[in-house]
């Protein structure tokens, strides 16, 4: 009963993982019920890549190492890539002669940096690693709870902070001076207090810290003992 509980969770879990995430995503140029059968789709495909890979101990090593050094950079690009956004724009807002032209033109950079970040972390990183790295130990704690952070990162994201920056994105760029109060609409829309980016950190911490759990290093020492051992 216990392994096969083990066989089916994380297969569930990225389930889950994918398809909200994904039917979140999508629902802005599709229909809910087709996003969410993308989403389903998805998860099933890198749940089998990943299983298989699973099978072959040395390439899924460097597969899992791999994903958890690419989990490093991009979160580290959305972690400080972003706080160093919010604080540029802020101090912006500061300014006696800032326009609006000039704020929507600063803010447009923030999107591709933020799908470089995202794209790959929730389609690829975090189920794969949920699969490859679904053994007892440390990094299925870490692996997990980066997800489940990740997770409420992106709830919290489509639901609060998405629709208000895409409006802003798509904002009139008007050349005039901003008012006092047309600066604090902007800093509402922009989020400038925006505390996401506290989990961003956490996320990046739980993958720099599974990355010292080297899965290729330990299946190369057990590679090296198995002859010893028969000797």
């Amino acid at each position: 009963m216990k392994q096969r509980i083990d066989r089916i969770a994380p297969f569930a879990l990225v389930a889950v993982f994918t398809v909200v995430v994904q039917g979140l995503s999508l629902m802005e140029f599709l229909p809910l019920p087709i996003a969410l059968l993308i989403g389903a789709g998805w998860a099933v495909l890198i749940g089998v890549a990943a299983r298989r890979a699973s099978r072959r101990p040395t390439l899924s090593a460097w597969a899992e190492d791999g994903l958890v050094a690419l989990g490093c950079v991009t979160m580290a690009l959305f972690a400080f890539g972003g706080a160093i956004g919010l604080m540029m724009l802020g101090t912006a807002l500061d300014s006696s002669s800032i326009t609006g032209e000039t704020m929507v033109t600063m803010f447009l950079p923030s999107i591709p940096i933020a799908i470089a970040a995202n794209v790959p972390t929730e389609l690829v990183i975090l189920p794969g690693l949920l699969v490859l790295g679904w053994r007892s130990g440390t990094r299925r704690i870490l692996f997990v709870t980066a997800a489940a952070l990740y997770f409420v990162h992106r709830i919290w994201t489509y639901l609060v902070f998405a629709p208000d920056r895409l409006d802003f994105a798509a904002a009139e760029r008007s050349t005039a001076v901003l008012t006092a109060a047309e600066k604090d609409q902007f800093a509402a829309a922009l989020h400038v207090d925006d505390p996401r980016w506290i989990l961003n950190l956490l996320i990046f911490a739980v993958f720099l810290l599974a990355a010292f759990f080297s899965r290729l290093r330990e299946v190369n020492s057990l590679i090296v003992a198995a002859p010893t051992a028969r000797n």
